[in-house]
């Protein structure tokens, strides 16, 4: 198993609900206008933390109900000033993904915590490793008792309870195992031309979220690299990937 930038589906909770993103890209519902912007400049008001090495010209700011963070540099500093910039929102985030995860399946925190440290990190590739080191740093920085192997269970709350427990259960002829399944995938359309008000792009996205998963999906990154392609993308605060397929790139 690997993160990757865009995932391939958008599995939930088996208690979950639709949540549908309606997306313009000339004007997206609520957001677009600030999404365009993020690619542009600071808008003014953004709160950039003091100037450093790790934050450099970080940044974030609110609107429309979506929180902006622009994250420049390394993966280590790109993680860095994630955690930093959203430590709060990730210490909530840790709580709600910790819960789901162990309600699920009837295993304990530490349990993840371990499959994250022994099957997980093995296969993630080094520049991401880099990132979720530099968010447990970032959000150790603003006083919050995370270590990197709570943020890596956190990028795998989807993974490793939806996937890797039902199989492990198997292979272990586990006594008393929970029934876990996968939930349907996400789904999407896309119309244009006649079929949109003035010919323009309408896309809608349901990603069969929980509602306490998707209350707090409302992240918008604007991550520029030191080296390669300068991508914006929505997600969960302390994860890496967008999960969404909501990507777009410069």
């Amino acid at each position: 198993m690997a993160f990757h930038r865009v995932c391939s589906r958008s599995a939930r909770t088996d208690f979950s609900t639709a949540l549908v993103f309606f997306i313009a890209v000339a004007a997206m519902v609520g957001a677009s206008s600030a999404l365009a912007e993020v690619a542009v400049a600071k808008p003014t008001g953004a709160v950039q933390p003091t100037p450093s090495a790790q934050m450099g010209p970080a940044y974030r700011y609110e609107k429309g109900g979506w929180s902006y963070v622009h994250l420049e540099g390394t993966p280590a500093q790109i993680g860095y000033q994630h955690g930093f910039l959203l430590a709060a929102e990730i210490e909530d985030t840790f709580h709600v993904l910790k819960l789901e995860s162990t309600h699920e399946t009837k295993r304990d925190w530490e349990f993840f915590r371990e499959s994250s440290r022994k099957m997980l990190w093995p296969h993630i590739e080094p520049e991401y490793q880099q990132e979720l080191l530099g968010i447990a740093k970032g959000v150790q920085a603003k006083g919050i008792k995370l270590d990197v192997w709570d943020i890596v269970a956190m990028n795998g709350a989807i993974e490793l309870p939806q996937y890797y427990v039902p199989w492990l259960n198997k292979r272990e002829h586990a006594l008393n195992a929970p029934h876990i399944s996968a939930p349907g995938n996400c789904s999407a359309f896309i119309a244009t031309g006649s079929y949109t008000k003035g010919g323009k792009i309408v896309i809608a996205h349901n990603n069969w979220s929980s509602y306490a998963d998707g209350a707090r999906w409302t992240i918008i990154f604007d991550i520029e690299p030191s080296k390669g392609h300068r991508i914006l993308m929505d997600g969960l605060p302390g994860v890496i990937t967008s999960q969404d397929e909501l990507v777009s790139r410069k």
